[in-house]
């Protein structure tokens, strides 16, 4: 896929509808980021699944705010900088109404206006535009888009191979939906988990659609090859924590050893005498040597 344009824009551009525009949008839930703001395990956790999805959308939209915007340029992603003229204020809050966006929002913009934007105004970012009264927000998109090879980013130029975010989209995509079960029964080929906390059912199919992904999460992960506690998978191979994440951790554990991946080496009866009953994982390729020398 092409490159991805990350955009941290006021007022936040996720809000409104690109569904008929063509252009394929994403963005997280930052919800949490505000109020954990000077917690740097959540915004490095937050800016490793932001990195994940360079390459999975045409644009994805980040806070405006100078934590997100100097940490992502760190891990090697191009931040576009976009907001409204100081001036266009009336016309803009017009255009978002009229967009159909929710009036407790708008309210909330219009509040903050003058102090974001002058904020924004002072700070001299790499990348930014300023959108002019006449300016309409697509035809700037589109505009950015035609100009993505330079202004974007993409998987190699970020190099994330693991993250909470790239876990869980691999995962919900795997996983059965309620269309493939009948009275608790597949009606697709299917390959059959037992986790921690759950149990699961795949698509056989898409777990092989994945498995160069998922391949690439796995070997990502410090350790692996010689066998560790499903607890440990939270760090990668240079030392840092892509997750605290139980559930993160058993889905990554789910995917290993339905795609062939990870093995258990301890049978499950064993796992209830270890610390947390919490099974052991070893990469499957690492465990066949052994038992071939």
């Amino acid at each position: 896929m092409d490159k991805t344009l990350f955009i941290a824009s006021f007022p936040d551009l996720s809000s409104f509808d690109f569904s008929k525009t063509g252009i394929k949008v994403g963005n997280i839930d930052n919800s949490d980021y505000f109020f954990s703001s000077n917690d740097s395990n959540y915004v490095h956790s937050f800016i490793m699944s932001l990195k994940s999805m360079a390459g999975n959308y045409d644009i994805v939209f980040v806070p405006a705010t100078d934590n997100i915007i100097s940490n992502l340029e760190k891990e090697n992603i191009k931040c576009i900088v976009l907001y409204p003229d100081i001036n266009s204020k009336d016309k803009f809050l017009l255009d978002m109404k009229n967009s159909g966006i929710e009036e407790s929002y708008v309210s909330m913009v219009a509040d903050s206006w003058n102090f974001i934007i002058s904020k924004l105004d002072k700070k001299d970012y790499d990348y930014k535009f300023v959108l002019g009264e006449d300016d309409n927000v697509l035809d700037v998109l589109n505009k950015l888009l035609s100009k993505r090879e330079i202004l974007g980013s993409s998987s190699s130029d970020t190099n994330t191979m693991i993250s909470d975010y790239l876990v869980n989209s691999i995962f919900s995509y795997c996983l059965l939906n309620e269309n493939e079960i009948n009275n608790g029964k597949p009606l697709v080929q299917s390959t059959f988990c037992e986790g921690i906390k759950y149990d699961y059912l795949f698509s056989t199919k898409r777990l092989s659609e994945k498995k160069e992904d998922i391949t690439l999460m796995i070997n990502s992960i410090d350790s692996v090859e010689q066998g560790i506690s499903v607890l440990e998978l939270g760090h990668t191979c240079d030392g840092k924590e892509w997750t605290k994440s139980l559930d993160a951790m058993e889905k990554v554990m789910a995917l290993g050893v339905s795609s062939g991946e990870l093995l258990l080496p301890f049978s499950r009866e064993l796992d209830k005498s270890l610390k947390g009953s919490v099974p052991y994982v070893i990469k499957s390729e690492t465990l066949i040597k052994q038992v071939t020398i």
